[in-house]
């Protein structure tokens, strides 16, 4: 009996053994097949078939035909009572350097019928739910969470630099899928996440701000016949800032139409910092003793327009800014005479005085009514109207900035201009813009217009080694401002976005075509508000502009720099 047994075990593990490669062969056709008839290019080394686990995948690939990618070292499935996945080292690679990485899980799978099914998170540690079900006309994906310790579970990175810790998440994620449209609702809040920090440079090491509580609620539908995308609200929370806001979007596939609104609540410019890992801008912290206190703000804002047509965008715009108290000093003591230093080309550090004692400083009051009517009219139209930030540009900047593939185009308005120039570095990065946001508010709290406009003129750059309108203009043309030109004025305030950038635009003492169609277009312009009369405009056109230093302005090589007055 015990030898008839051990025959017919013996006999079925040699079947088994015989039929294992075809087998293989098999499963490994059905799970392409089954990835390619849901949009999947499905990639195995191995698919093996055995004891335990019963099925084994080693080096798997799913690839859509977008930029994601999900890959795994090792998949082992059982189905002993229930479905069940272990699987090992995953990677979701996606868009922009994106990507999340799972050590070690462990799933059940469940309801499989069809192309419907559920699966629970089981391993390490149970709290997510994600199911898909199908109907006649609608399909839906939904995703549960339930305290779930995502910071612990997944890596989540771009460009190998961490990007995001999740903390313990609960809430949930619908998609409903159809021909027609895409219907989704997200609710989620976070406990100590960490955001990343906004320093933006690639030599420093990567990091993450502090814990916070993330708050996110967003509802809304894509339709795909009409082109069109709703979402009637959002609110997001974090700790220092508190924002809701709409979009409708029309005419998606063609011409599209945007119709959005923002309403910030609440904005601690420093608990925010705080939150996106950053330090206050240079000489704003008041030690460790007294936390630093950068003022509050509320927003209200609206932008309406079509996307081809920049111009087009109607925006409004509510700012109300509640300043410290006190004061931070390296604000106030811009009210009197001061020396802000700035690095040379050659790393040297240098005091530029901007108080009347100092032969190079220009009041404002000497500075000619048509350079300032120019400098307006190119940087900032709506200087003497705007609360230091104006969101009107924003949009055609963004726009252009999206057409050319980068930041080409900017929407800094002078005050914005002056905080970068003042207190921060001259790096693209989201981290500054924060910074440069609150520098703005502080300065249009502390200073009237008139100050702001004349520490600009007296502190921006114009050429390598070149700062304030009255070196500029000897430097430029060897005369004093009030004696220039309106094609020298023109000239001086059309190189202000590029000023080392544009020095070979006039490297032979005279602009080239390109420079001098940005200064006859600064012309049409005072032409247009009767800046300047017909006569004076046709005389500008003629002017030959000859440059006569052309900016290159040789620094001592050991300058000390100046002590800053009380």
């Amino acid at each position: 009996m015990l030898a008839g047994t051990a025959a017919a075990q013996l006999a079925l593990g040699s079947v088994a053994l015989a039929l294992r490669p075809a087998l293989e062969r098999a499963l490994r056709a059905r799970i392409e097949s089954e990835g390619a008839r849901r949009g999947l290019i499905v990639r195995m080394e191995t698919v093996r078939v055995g004891l335990w686990p019963p099925l084994r995948l080693t080096g798997v690939a799913l690839e859509t035909r977008s930029s994601w990618r999900l890959s795994a070292d090792q998949v082992d499935i059982s189905w002993i009572g229930r479905t069940h996945l272990r699987v090992k080292n995953a990677l979701l690679g996606g868009p922009a350097g994106l990507t999340l990485a799972a050590a070690s899980t462990g799933w059940d799978l469940a309801g499989v019928r069809g192309d419907d099914f559920t699966m629970a998170l089981k391993e390490p540690q149970e709290g997510l739910v994600l199911s898909r079900t199908s109907g006649l006309q609608e399909r839906a994906w939904s995703v549960t969470l339930e305290n779930l310790p995502v910071g612990r579970l997944l890596d989540v990175k771009r460009f190998n630099r961490p990007l995001l810790d999740g903390g313990m998440i609960r809430g949930s994620l619908l998609l409903k899928t159809s021909e027609a449209s895409v219907r989704f609702d997200g609710d989620l809040a976070a406990r100590s996440a960490r955001l990343p920090a906004l320093t933006g440079d690639p030599l420093k090491p990567a990091g993450l701000g502090k814990p916070t509580e993330v708050l996110a609620k967003i509802s809304g539908v894509w339709s795909r016949a009409q082109g069109t995308l709703e979402i009637p609200r959002w609110s997001a929370e974090v700790e220092g800032a508190s924002m809701s806001g709409s979009l409708m979007a029309h005419d998606l596939e063609a011409d599209p139409a945007v119709d959005l609104a923002l309403d910030v609540q609440r904005v601690d410019f420093a608990r925010l910092m705080r939150t996106w890992g950053l330090e206050p801008p240079e000489g704003l912290g008041r030690g460790a003793a007294a936390p630093v206190d950068l003022g509050s703000a509320t927003l209200a804002a609206t932008a309406k327009g079509r996307v081809s047509e920049p111009a087009s965008f109607v925006v409004t715009q509510k700012l109300d800014f509640t300043p410290p108290q006190p004061m931070p000093p390296a604000i106030m003591r811009l009210r009197g005479g001061f020396v802000h230093e700035v690095t040379l080309e050659t790393g040297a550090r240098r005091g530029i005085d901007v108080s009347p004692v100092s032969p190079d400083f220009i009041a404002l009051s000497d500075v000619p009514p048509l350079f300032l009517r120019a400098l307006l009219i190119a940087e900032d139209a709506g200087f003497y109207g705007h609360p230091g930030i104006d969101l009107r540009e924003l949009p055609s900047a963004l726009i252009t900035d999206w057409n050319r593939g980068g930041a080409a185009r900017g929407a800094s308005t002078i005050t914005q201009q002056l905080a970068k120039n003042l207190f921060l570095s001259h790096e693209k990065e989201l981290g500054r813009k924060l910074q440069e946001l609150a520098l703005t508010c502080l300065l249009e709290a502390a200073l009237d217009k008139r100050r702001i406009l004349e520490i600009y003129l007296n502190v921006i750059q114009w050429g390598p080694n070149l700062y304030g309108l009255r070196p500029a203009a000897r430097a430029y043309f060897d005369r004093e401002p009030a004696e220039l030109s309106p094609a020298q004025m023109a000239f001086l305030v059309s190189i202000i976005p590029g000023p080392v950038k544009y020095q070979s635009s006039f490297a032979h003492g005279t602009p080239g075509p390109g420079l001098r169609k940005l200064v006859d277009g600064l012309l049409a312009k005072l032409r247009s508000v009767d800046a300047l009369t017909d006569e004076e405009y046709q005389s500008a056109l003629a002017e030959d502009i000859v440059v006569e230093g052309r900016g290159a302005r040789p620094e001592p090589a050991a300058e000390a720099p100046q002590t800053q007055p009380e």
